[in-house]
Order: structure tokens, then C-alpha cells, then sequence
């Protein structure tokens, strides 16, 4: 996710789902155009600090951390110490490619990133993001990952990266639908279409457990590392979910690391965790 922090306040007359919408629009920052999930005008720029520090990006309505480099340190941290030479690295929901290029980095010329992003227009920002950076062993995969293979509706956000094909998270900034292909990792692997990961990232508004529901064999035999990210407007939701994710990794022999928080001081609740395989 997305982040400039700070609250002006409840709006007078303001209702919950205005609250919700203002919430988010402060952790995706970034000059909207309607219809295009929050993606606008290019600007380019080249990363300061942090493990991404030299990766020139296009933004396209991305965050401006991203620049600084400290947009989800804990997040970036997460994936450059568990990569290694020769790994292979899936971003699901991939955004604009920030953490695919840090991959790249951490796997090298030998290793792989995979890059599945829904929304067309971050898909051509990741593949433009590569391009300029010289990491071609990033392919990208214009799809919404799921546990079904076919087609879905993606909903549209008005903020950058809010798009999402779960139909009980639909965007409090909705911006249109689109049809769009899906997949599922472990049908992607058994076709050919992917490499077996090292790690997986998901990030995907709400479709988290399609995702990993459409991994079950990937893990079962593979036992790649995973960092997914859970949200909620309200503290209780999160708990709730972090809760399932919890029980899901634990079935499936897994132990479950909690991030530091990325967003400590919003008022959107967002949460981080790094599960690995026991053993």
C-alpha cells in the first residue's frame, strides 16, 4: 500500500464511507484520473535511500515514498533477506513493479521475478520499470491471480493500487469494472506459464485467501516463503483476518512472522506477515 500519513479530522456531515474513502486516499497518495485505478500522467524518478536506493521508477501516480525509498521499509527488508542468487520471486499484485525491481536485485541474472499485476496500464508500468532499470528477468503477467482460472471482474479505485477482483471489498472510491483474465499460481507452475517460487508476495485488496487458495500445491510440494499483506478499515477486521491467515499458514506447515507495522500512525489498518515453512 500506498502512504502520506496524517489526519485532517472528520469532515462535517461526513459518514462512515466517506471516512473509509479518506483513509485510503491518505495511505495511496497521488493525483487520481477516473476509470484508470488511480494510474496518471508519468513522472520519473530516481530512488534515494533504503534497499531500492538507485532504481529509477516512473510513478504513475504511485506514492512519492517510493522515491524517498521508504515506502513499506519493513516489507522491503522482508524480501532482500530472504532472496538470494538464482531465487525466483512472484509479485502478485504487483503495482507499478516497485518490489519486483528490488527482487531482481536480490535474485540476479540466474534467478526470475515474476510480476502478475490486473490493472493494464501498471502492468506496461512494471514492464517500462524493468526496462529502464535493465532487469530482464522480470516477466509480467497481466492477470488477477485467484484460485479460479478464467475471467473476473476487476473493480477500480480511484487511488493507485486499489483495484481488486473480491466482490466483499469493493473499493469505497469505486472508479468502473473491468473484465479481466485470472489465474491461479499453482495452474500457472503445472503449465509451464511460471517457475516453482522461492517467495511469493501477496497483495491484492481483499483476495488474499483466493490467492493462496489457488497455491495449495505450490506450498504443499515447494514450501516457498510468503508475505502478504491484510487491510481493513477497522482494527477488528484485521485482527479477524490475521486470525484466518494465521490458522490457514499453521495447516499447511507454516509459522508466521509479524512485520513491524508500515503505517503505524494511519487510521486505515494494515498488516504484514512473513510466512515460512517449519522445519
Amino acid at each position: 500500500m500506498l502512504a502520506t500519513l496524517g489526519d485532517t479530522g472528520p469532515q462535517e456531515g461526513e459518514g462512515c464511507m466517506g471516512r473509509w474513502v479518506r483513509a485510503r486516499h491518505r495511505l495511496r497518495a497521488g493525483t487520481r484520473r477516473r476509470g484508470l485505478g488511480g494510474v496518471r500522467e508519468p513522472r520519473q524518478v530516481v530512488v534515494e535511500a533504503g534497499p531500492g536506493a538507485g532504481l529509477v521508477l516512473d510513478l504513475v501516480g504511485a506514492s512519492a515514498d517510493y522515491a524517498a525509498g521508504t515506502n513499506e521499509l519493513p516489507v522491503q527488508r522482508a524480501i532482500v533477506d530472504t532472496l538470494g542468487p538464482g531465487d525466483v520471486f512472484v509479485d502478485v499484485g504487483a503495482n507499478i513493479g516497485y518490489f519486483s525491481l528490488l527482487a531482481a536485485r536480490a535474485v540476479g541474472p540466474t534467478g526470475r521475478v515474476v510480476a502478475i499485476e490486473a490493472v493494464t496500464e501498471l502492468a506496461a508500468a512494471v514492464r517500462a520499470n524493468a526496462g529502464r532499470n535493465g532487469l530482464d528477468q522480470i516477466d509480467v503477467i497481466e492477470a488477477a491471480a485467484s484460485d479460479t482460472v478464467g475471467e473476473g471482474v476487476l473493480m477500480l479505485a480511484e487511488h493507485p493500487g486499489g483495484a481488486t477482483i473480491s466482490p466483499d471489498d469493493v473499493p469505497p472510491d469505486l472508479a468502473g469494472r473491468r473484465t479481466v483474465r485470472t489465474v491461479s499460481l499453482d495452474g500457472l507452475v503445472a503449465a509451464g506459464g511460471m517457475p516453482v517460487p522461492s517467495m511469493v508476495k501477496v497483495d491484492v485488496e481483499g483476495a488474499e485467501f483466493s490467492v493462496l487458495a489457488g497455491m495449495t500445491e505450490i506450498m504443499a510440494r515447494h514450501r516457498p516463503a510468503v508475505l502478504c499483506e491484510l487491510d481493513s478499515p477497522d482494527e477488528a477486521g484485521l485482527r479477524a483476518k490475521v486470525a484466518a491467515f494465521r490458522d490457514l499458514m499453521l495447516v499447511r506447515g507454516y509459522e508466521v512472522r509479524d512485520l513491524p507495522p508500515s503505517y503505524a500512525a494511519a487510521d486505515w489498518h494494515v498488516y504484514h506477515g512473513l510466512a515460512l515453512p517449519r522445519g
